[in-house]
């Protein structure tokens, strides 16, 4: 297959760019300057200043595409400019992507477009399926919206899937991080939170997977075995042998990161992969210490 896939330098998009680069062509779209191997074409965009016609040349003909692109809603505290940057980044580039596929000469059959269970509501036992309720806090609007604009590539004849991830378990990302808090003995976490994960490698395979099967609607990109927070954290400070570490409560997080804090560390979401499972896809990654110990014990 011809494959494009915007934001491919990222976390995510490097392996997934790995894993697909083995079987197929690939154009990424990147704002750095990158240079092209034997499988991978770089190409240098930017949606603020382009115009619509140069991707809409550049994905003609091509299978599909895949829309990874957002700025980190980690990086900072939210102030209101940090916000207004997160939720552009989102719509913005998938405007643009979408804008491009109605004006391409030869659309792609597929558009896959990333998201978050930040979509969902939060704090509730209730188990989180793909056609579950919303909130209406800040990720949930983002979610929306982003979802919302990539859904209008559907009236061109492309089929729409929206990935929903969860934390995602790979070296580096919101392991690092998490792995920091405890390396300095401390952890953070509410008493009965539950945390919805995906190991890096599931999700590169779940992208895939959509992709070559040409499917549709949204996907809950999370391990069937969802965890407590207490407990991820408990598996991290055994594996760096920590004996003891000091909970960090709730208000002292909020003081420091605000309601970025709040939600990112202390909201508790039990997704599921209800599509993903009746679907057939087959996780491969499903325990979370194993996982743990493969991206923190190794130069996997």
């Amino acid at each position: 297959m011809k494959i494009v896939v915007a934001g491919g330098t990222g976390f995510i998009g490097n392996k997934l760019v790995s894993d697909l680069s083995n079987e197929n062509e690939v154009i990424v779209l990147t704002r750095r300057d990158s240079k092209d191997d034997e499988n991978v074409k770089y190409v240098k965009w930017n949606p603020y200043e382009q115009d619509i016609n140069f991707l809409a040349d550049t994905i003609s003909g091509y299978d599909a595409v895949i829309n990874l692109t957002g700025e980190s809603i980690a990086n900072k505290r939210w102030s209101e400019k940090e916000k207004d940057l997160i939720l552009k980044s989102r719509i913005v580039s998938t405007r643009y992507i979408v804008e491009s596929i109605e004006k391409a000469k030869e659309r792609p059959k597929i558009l896959v477009n990333s998201s978050a269970i930040g979509y969902y509501k939060k704090n509730t036992d209730e188990i989180l399926y793909e056609s579950s309720g919303i909130s209406t806090d800040f990720l949930s609007k983002t979610c929306i919206m982003w979802e919302n604009e990539a859904m209008k590539a559907v009236k061109f004849g492309v089929n729409v899937s929206i990935i929903r991830t969860g934390i995602v378990i790979g070296k580096g990302g919101i392991l690092e991080r998490l792995d920091k808090i405890v390396k300095y003995g401390f952890s953070a976490y509410n008493k009965d939170q539950w945390v919805s994960w995906i190991d890096l490698q599931d999700l590169s395979d779940m992208i895939r997977f959509i992709v070559y099967r040409n499917l549709n609607g949204p996907f809950n990109a999370v391990s069937p075995n969802p965890v407590k927070m207490k407990d991820l954290f408990s598996m991290l400070a055994e594996i760096e042998n920590k004996r003891r570490v000091i909970r960090i409560p709730s208000f002292a997080v909020n003081l420091l990161l605000g309601e970025m804090g709040r939600l990112l560390l202390f909201s508790s979401q039990k997704a599921m992969p209800k599509k993903a499972i009746d679907s057939g896809f087959p996780f491969r990654n499903t325990d979370l210490k194993a996982a743990l110990l493969k991206y923190l014990k190794t130069d996997n």
